[in-house]
């Protein structure tokens, strides 16, 4: 596993290592639970490794360092990417095409500090039906998640987070 060794302070800056938004959510890994965490992905149960060059394989430098909680997708980082970009990929659909959701893992660290922001009261589905999120706060976190990944990445995985 190729963890950059600035990992954990990195992750010392998330607002919680788990962020609620009704049905769904984030969770992301400790360091402790990372190489566990490649099971499947990188490596197979047997200690065989997953990774490969073609399309669709996982590759060598994707390290998961947490979980989509609502459908279980992973989250992982390009390790050899010096930003750190952070991606998700629907699993079992048999090969694997990243979705890139944050331009570095600084990125998604202010885009969670949003998330949880906006889901204090909407942490589980009643909560959020109760105190449902404004289409004005919607669009501007939508917006802010715009400028933090500097214009570059589409924000469809962040609008689905917040579907009712």
């Amino acid at each position: 596993m190729n963890l950059p060794a600035n990992y954990a302070e990195l992750i010392l800056k998330l607002p919680a290592l788990e962020v609620n938004y009704g049905v769904g959510g984030i969770k992301i890994l400790e360091i402790s639970e990372l190489e566990k965490a490649q099971m499947g992905y990188a490596v197979s149960p047997e200690g065989r490794s997953l990774c490969g060059d073609k399309d669709g394989d996982w590759r060598s430098d994707w390290v998961v360092i947490g979980n989509e909680t609502a459908l279980g997708d992973p989250i992982f980082i390009d390790s050899a990417n010096p930003k750190l970009p952070v991606f998700t990929a629907i699993h079992g659909e048999g090969a694997w095409e990243p979705d890139p959701i944050a331009i570095s893992l600084d990125a998604f660290t202010k885009i969670l500090h949003e998330l949880a922001r906006i889901a204090i009261g909407r942490t589980n589905p009643v909560e959020q039906e109760d105190n449902p999120l404004t289409d004005g706060d919607r669009k501007a976190f939508l917006a802010l998640v715009n400028k933090i990944n500097e214009g570059q990445i589409e924000t469809e995985f962040w609008e689905a987070m917040l579907e009712d």
